[in-house]
Parts: structure tokens; C-alpha cells; sequence
């Protein structure tokens, strides 16, 4: 426990960040493997059959839980967050800027699951932003 202790104070910021990601992949895992239908409707996604029910736990919820459990593995077995947070921030920026284009494109903007996705991945890509820019100048 001291040596998980040390690896997360060894950077602040980066490992904030690194909390935050791993808790936002946790509850994303738990909240599409236990309630599928429900949870990915609301974020205008619907299956056609159970096939696609199953896809949902799959690639939400299981894929969820891998990026998280991965950047937390990778904390600890380099024994630093920085590298964590770069994953986490090469996806974040990533799915932020491609829903970013392909809403111009797909014009999904007036959608309620958009209009909040926007702001709050926006919001969290920043504050990932500035504790990598954080982590870079006080450590």
C-alpha cells in the first residue's frame, strides 16, 4: 500500500487525472454491463436483437473496464501516472474531436444525448489538458 501511495504522490496532477480516468471507465463498465438497453438508449443507441444487447455489455461496458483496468496497470508497473494519462488523453482528445467532425457531418447537434456529450467531454478533455500541462511544469 506504501508503494501505491508513493507512485501516485510522485505526481499530483498526472494522478488526479489518472483517478479520474480510471473511475470514469469503472462506471462506465458497471453502468452498461448491468443495464444495457437503458443506458446505451439514452445515448441514441439501440440494439435490433439480443446479439446487439450483448455488443453493448461488449463494447461499452467490457471495453470500458479494459481502458480503465489498463491505465491503472500502467500506473503501477512503470510506477508513475504520466503515461496513464497520456492514454487517457489520446483517447479522450480522439473521441472528443471525431464527435466534434462528425457531428457537422452526421448534423447531430440538436439531439439531447449531444448536447450534453459536448460540453462534458469537453470539459474533461480540458481538465486533463491542464494536468498534463501540470504535471510537465511542477514535476
Amino acid at each position: 500500500m506504501e508503494t501505491i501511495k508513493t507512485i501516485f504522490l510522485s505526481n499530483i496532477p498526472a494522478s488526479i487525472a489518472v483517478i479520474g480516468l480510471v473511475g470514469y471507465f469503472f462506471a462506465m463498465a458497471v453502468v452498461f454491463i448491468t443495464n444495457p438497453i437503458k443506458n446505451a438508449e439514452s445515448f441514441s443507441v439501440k440494439p435490433v436483437d439480443n446479439a446487439g444487447k450483448t455488443e453493448i455489455r461488449v463494447y461499452y461496458g467490457g471495453i470500458s473496464f479494459a481502458l480503465g483496468a489498463f491505465l491503472l496497470y500502467l500506473t503501477l508497473a512503470l510506477q508513475t501516472p504520466i503515461y496513464s494519462l497520456i492514454g487517457g488523453l489520446f483517447f479522450s482528445t480522439t473521441v472528443f474531436v471525431t464527435r466534434s467532425i462528425f457531428l457537422c457531418v452526421d448534423k447531430g447537434w440538436k439531439y439531447p444525448y449531444t448536447k450534453l456529450a459536448i460540453p462534458a467531454e469537453g470539459f474533461f478533455v480540458i481538465a486533463l489538458w491542464i494536468c498534463f500541462i501540470l504535471s510537465k511544469t511542477l514535476y
